[in-house]
Order: C-alpha cells, then sequence, then structure tokens
C-alpha cells in the first residue's frame, strides 16, 4: 500500500503571531483549537461536539486568541478547546470576516 502523500488539497491560513496553521472549514460551524501539552483535560465544558461522522469530541473549555493571518488587522476570537488534530476555522469566523 502506497504511503499517504503530504500533499493536501485542504486550507490552511498560518497565525503568524502563534506560529500554527489552521484549517479553513466551512463545513464546521465553530472555530476550535486542541488543548496545550500542559493543560489539565478534564472536561469543562457544558455542551458537545460531533465530528462529521457523528463521532463525539471531548471539549474542555473556551480561550480567546488574536490571530494575525497576514489580513488587514488582526483578530481576537473565541475558541472551543477540543481534542482536535489542527486549529480550525469555521464558519462562525469566516461570516464574521465576510468570507
Amino acid at each position: 500500500m502506497a504511503e499517504p502523500s503530504k500533499h493536501t488539497s485542504r486550507l490552511f491560513l498560518l497565525d503568524r503571531k502563534s506560529g500554527q496553521k489552521f484549517l479553513i472549514d466551512s463545513g464546521s460551524e465553530i472555530c476550535v483549537i486542541p488543548p496545550s501539552p500542559t493543560m489539565n483535560k478534564s472536561p469543562q465544558s457544558n455542551f458537545s461536539l460531533f465530528a462529521a461522522n457523528n463521532t463525539k469530541i471531548p471539549a474542555y473549555g473556551m480561550v480567546r486568541k488574536e490571530l494575525n493571518l497576514g489580513l488587514r488587522r488582526p483578530f481576537i476570537w473565541t475558541f472551543i478547546i477540543a481534542d482536535v488534530s489542527s486549529p480550525i476555522l469555521g464558519a462562525d469566523f469566516l461570516k464574521h470576516i465576510n468570507l
């Protein structure tokens, strides 16, 4: 079996402040960020997240972050902290910046 290609057609934006790559996902209703390695990962949220295949995604709270995406100005946005493989800019953020 061939190894998966390291090239992807998924779209990412780089936050110049943190160096994190954010997946642009219009199918995600909200913005999500993985927990930091030092974070206590005991669930602290009153809501549940679900993947497209209806798998529950553990959530741990919220955090506000300032993003520098190379646009005209920085953005301060609230992210849900959850078990995701990469940070996600969801439809809520895309709508806010008129994309």
